[in-house]
């Protein structure tokens, strides 16, 4: 959830774009509803939140003056890393097929770019495991909590904690499907 209202008084906020897209990880269509709202004199409020009931806080930040905007901020990640992995697998496609043309003297230079985009591809991987295992975490924990929570319920309000945990789950395991994907593509072409 990513809410935007005034700022308190005597607080003076401004910021770039650019600025707000890199921290947020959010994508440019959430950015351009943002940025039509946010004019001078207002600030944002960029929070990671899960909620069951969005109505609270709609009804709380409207009477603040505010906006509420919503965006997925994992799907935003994980479609950036795949993005990202796709162009460095291109562009090492482009110097094989370069490296196998060209004269002796210049294969050096090009497999040392090889090489380093290599490197870049491994780190962009590694880094997605790290984050598919803090996600990993971070579900276990949200998904005992909620659990707890809903051991003290029943009807329906339990069954809409269970359905929430649920989704969560669900949310996770394709999370993790992709990583799998990308590494197992990977794993693929190293071979």
């Amino acid at each position: 959830m990513k809410t935007l209202g005034n700022p308190p008084p005597g607080i003076q906020v401004s910021g770039s774009r650019c600025a707000v897209r890199r921290r947020a990880e959010v994508g440019a269509d959430f950015l351009d509803d943002v940025s039509a709202e946010l004019v001078a004199g207002k600030c944002a409020l960029v929070a990671d939140v899960s909620e069951e009931w969005v109505t609270p806080v709609d009804t709380r930040m409207e009477a603040l003056g505010g906006v509420v905007f919503r965006t997925a901020r994992r799907n935003v990640q994980d479609d950036q890393r795949t993005r990202d992995v796709a162009a460095l697998r291109e562009e090492i496609d482009q110097l094989k097929a370069e490296h196998a043309r060209a004269r002796a003297d210049q294969k050096a230079k090009l497999e040392a770019q090889i090489d380093n985009l290599n490197a870049k591809l491994q780190h962009k991987l590694d880094q997605a495991k790290k984050r598919s295992e803090r996600i990993k975490s971070e579900t276990e924990t949200k998904v005992e909590a909620l659990q707890k929570k809903a051991a003290k319920l029943h009807g329906d309000a339990k069954a809409a904690m269970d359905a929430r945990v649920a989704r969560i789950r669900q949310e996770y395991e394709q999370a993790a499907s992709k990583l799998r994907n990308l590494t197992a593509q990977q794993a693929k072409r190293a071979g």
